[in-house]
């Protein structure tokens, strides 16, 4: 055994539990309480452009920054076609650091999204879509 002491063995599994707090805090995050609101609509432009629009509400206790929606596109044989990512219209936050999230949404509120694809509509037979934000304060000052 590496460590012949009990005392220290306790003390490396502490320090390594720490680490992984410290590294999830700054993982970006998912949660049922951040969901889409009503339907996702897919729509064209005036320029012929598809894209899928909606909302995302945000029922946490807490403001979330840098929210952004990933879509998934499949074809009819389940192939991974193409992933967009697109961020939400939220209201804008400048932090300590000068960093500014122009896609942060508070506690109770919802914010917009469109997420604009290149893939031909009889080419999409299914999609996925994952939310994930950043909470600031849990980010290091510099990133």
């Amino acid at each position: 055994m590496i460590f012949k002491n009990k005392k220290k063995f306790s003390v490396f599994i502490i320090i390594i539990l720490c680490c992984e707090i410290i590294l999830a805090n700054n993982k970006t995050k998912t949660n049922v309480n951040v969901n889409v609101e009503g339907k996702i609509e897919k729509k064209v432009d005036f320029f012929g452009r598809r894209f899928y629009e909606g909302k995302i509400v945000n029922k946490l206790n807490k403001r979330i920054d840098f929210v952004y929606i990933e879509f998934k596109f499949f074809n009819d044989k389940n192939k991974l076609l193409e992933t967009v990512k697109s961020y939400v219209y939220g209201s804008a936050k400048k932090f300590k650091d000068g960093t500014v999230s122009t896609s942060s949404i508070e506690s109770g509120k919802t914010a917009n999204f469109k997420c604009f694809t290149s893939l031909t509509p009889n080419s999409i037979k299914k999609y996925e879509y994952d939310i994930k934000w950043k909470v600031f304060y849990d980010l290091p000052e510099k990133y």
